[in-house]
């Protein structure tokens, strides 16, 4: 209970200095219901609401080819317990809620809890590395002058993401090896964190056992790319429809920015990184003269319709599972060859 306390405060301390450089940048994080009637056309929300709930459960429902190789769970239970995890993810302090999805699968499903955590870790790199290219892509548009921040947004979250599938490739093939390395690069600067790394690699194994699935990792691959597309288009049809001068390009920038920004340590509910975030791929992509209003109103709005609809479908999950029994420890789950 402390731990969350103390994350929980962190969390909300990094929130608090955000918003107030935001507020010294001139946008209105809460903008007027006025502002909001003046920028945004009748159909923004509505748009915004049915991409979403297209790219949502694409989300969800990709994770059934991850899941296969090692265990059979019912559609119901995998996208409930999704929804949740998703929510959770967004609410709990610095990403904390990434555990939630395992924990609650290996509770109605009895699935190992290893691999589960496997398949997250693939689900981050995949997500990554989909999301730096698109971001690369958008970017290379634009002059190197255009921003201090281009070459890093360039290339870092590429290079990032690249050398943690190489890694885990690596790992899957020759973990004994990989183990033995990891341990001695980070045993020179401190013991403890080598075998806390070479533990989470370790217990990361059972779940790359989705990789050499050739038919789900494709298959896996394709909805990602699905879902990031509308998640892009959710996007820049929001920023049309509050008068915002952005190209689709700008849009798959401002995804990619916001993916990025919102992997740092961020406060409950991302409040504060996901704002900066969007705020830095509007400053790059949207003309000068563009209205501050429609900017605060249009970041606004995407806030409040990610987060909400989220916890509506968090909602709609666990209302899903109020009728599954929970699986006894040592009761085997449902195997798949």
């Amino acid at each position: 209970m402390r731990k969350v306390g103390v994350r929980l405060a962190l969390s909300l301390c990094i929130a608090v200095v955000l918003v107030h450089w935001l507020t010294d940048q001139g946008l209105h994080v809460l903008p007027s219901w006025r502002a909001i009637r003046e920028a945004a056309v009748w159909w923004a929300v509505p748009a915004y609401v049915l991409l979403f709930f297209a790219f949502h459960v694409l989300r969800a429902w990709r994770w059934t080819y991850l899941l296969r190789p090692f265990a059979n769970v019912p559609a119901q239970v995998m996208c409930s317990v999704a929804f949740i995890g998703f929510v959770a993810i967004q609410i709990m302090p610095l990403r904390t809620g990434e555990v939630a999805r395992p924990y609650l699968l290996d509770r109605y499903t009895g699935a190992s809890k290893s691999a589960l955590f496997g398949t997250i870790a693939i689900e981050r790199i995949v997500d990554g590395l989909l999301v730096s290219l698109s971001l690369t892509a958008a970017l290379m548009a634009l002059p190197s002058d255009q921003t201090p921040y281009v070459w890093g947004l360039k290339t870092i979250p590429l290079i990032v993401f690249s050398g943690a599938l190489l890694l885990l490739i690596a790992f899957y093939r020759s973990p004994a090896r990989i183990s033995a390395l990891l341990n001695r690069v980070v045993g020179f600067f401190s013991q403890r964190l080598a075998r806390f790394s070479v533990g989470v690699l370790e217990r990361f194994h059972a779940g790359l056992a989705a990789l050499p699935k050739r038919r789900n990792f494709i298959a896996y691959v394709a909805i990602s790319s699905l879902y990031w597309a509308i998640n892009a288009v959710s996007f820049w049809v929001l920023a049309i429809g509050c008068g915002l001068s952005l190209s689709f390009a700008g849009a798959m920038a401002g995804m990619g920015c916001l993916a990025v920004g919102i992997l740092l340590p961020a406060g409950p509910g991302y409040f504060g990184n996901f704002q900066v975030a969007v705020l830095a791929a509007l400053d790059m992509y949207t003309p000068q003269t563009t209205s501050t209003h429609g900017i605060a109103v249009f970041i606004f709005l995407l806030y409040l319709l990610q987060t909400g609809l989220a916890i509506l479908f968090g909602a709609a999950g666990a209302w899903g599972l109020r009728k599954q029994t929970v699986v006894a420890k040592g009761q085997p789950s449902g195997q798949t060859s």
